[in-house]
């Protein structure tokens, strides 16, 4: 029996929930293997597309949470697994809805969230064009790799670049929405 896509981003949405309710290790544990398994087919890459986003977050934040428990002589392991689990069981999990769930067929009977739903869209194919085009317009004007120092101010620049355009672009989306009568229910 296959749930309709309402019904699934239903269930993913309670599943959330309920995952942010679970303060014990070895219960995530078990659900990041139930998850894995009831997945289907692609379950490793399903894995590593989940686990990509968060790494470096969770490497960084983890390293900072040893060190400040090195320095108060504090136990900050339990608290670190159990974190560190419940973002790869909630990474994971969002993961198998954006694979499995239609969101255009489980937004259908609101249409407002289905107007959001564009607008984020939009911004998020703005985002991607605008890091291809930053990519690309770098690799053609060097002739040796950049520094770190210049990735950074690279990388600063382009996130400056992407804010200002996000900002405005959905200032343009939402008064030509506005302005059809799209936002007016």
């Amino acid at each position: 029996m296959s749930l309709s896509h309402p019904a699934r981003l239903a269930l993913y949405l309670t599943a959330v929930v309920a995952v942010t309710l679970v303060h014990l290790p070895v219960p995530l544990l078990v659900l990041l293997a139930s998850i894995l398994l009831v997945s289907g087919r692609g379950r490793i890459a399903l894995l590593l597309r989940a686990a990509r986003p968060v790494f470096w977050v969770l490497l960084l934040m983890s390293s900072g949470y040893l060190l400040m428990g090195w320095l108060t002589n504090q136990a900050v392991l339990d608290t670190l697994l159990l974190i560190n689990l419940r973002v790869v069981v909630l990474a994971l999990l969002t993961a198998w809805m954006m694979r499995d769930v239609d969101l255009d067929r489980a937004l259908a009977h609101w249409p407002r969230a289905r107007r959001w739903l564009v607008i984020v869209r939009g911004q998020l194919l703005l985002f991607l064009r605008l890091g291809r085009d930053y990519r690309h317009a770098q690799r053609s004007r060097e002739t040796v790799p950049p520094t770190l120092r210049q990735r950074f101010f690279g990388s600063a620049a382009i996130g400056l670049g992407a804010l200002d355009r996000g900002v405005h672009n959905a200032e343009m989306v939402t008064q030509a929405m506005r302005s059809r009568g799209a936002l007016d229910d």
